[in-house]
């Protein structure tokens, strides 16, 4: 019993030392132009959780000089799904996406969510659609949808990408075990 609120305190001490709307990053994978990421964030009221940002970004307009960019205007899009309060919650969660990826084609799931502002501010709450989809070659791929504005986006994950997640997020556990208690 002591070993545990021993255990809590240090958990919600390290927590604690986190400032509030600010996300802390984690693990990060860029995969055809779009970049994965394991972040902590902690509300003004002190709730604190693992995301999972699904971000893109689209080129609109660039201008080069040998091949160089020299300006680029690009629309970005970004809508992160809560992995869970905890490391275990998240690791939970990721098993259960890459679980996802073995199922057919169509399955449906909805995860809860919420869109960003700028600075990297988590908004208003939402849910994310994600549905399993065929790949030509290689196994199946999950696209996420969500709305962002007035528009409709989607972003795909694979599996692959799932478990170097998992990878950078144990990697960070050791590296940084009092941030994830």
């Amino acid at each position: 019993m002591v070993v545990a609120t021993l255990m809590a305190t240090l958990s919600a001490q390290a927590q604690k030392d986190i400032p509030a709307n600010m996300r802390i990053e984690v693990s990060e994978v860029e995969s055809d132009n779009a970049a994965y990421t394991i972040f902590t964030y902690k509300d003004d009221d002190g709730t604190f959780g693992y995301y999972l940002s699904l971000g893109g970004s689209a080129e609109i307009f660039s201008i080069s000089y040998n091949d160089v960019s020299d300006f680029s205007i690009a629309d970005a899009r970004e809508t992160c799904i809560l992995l869970g309060a905890t490391a275990a919650d998240a690791f939970a969660m990721l098993d259960s996406l890459q679980e996802m990826c073995n199922k057919e084609a169509g399955t449906v799931r909805e995860f809860p969510g919420r869109t960003t502002a700028g600075a990297e501010q988590l908004t208003t709450p939402n849910t994310t659609r994600c549905e399993v989809k065929k790949r030509l070659i290689g196994s199946n791929r999950l696209l996420f949808t969500f709305t962002s504005g007035k528009r409709q986006c989607g972003i795909y994950l694979t599996k692959g990408v799932i478990k170097q997640l998992r990878f950078g997020l144990k990697t960070d556990m050791k590296l940084h075990p009092k941030m994830h208690r």
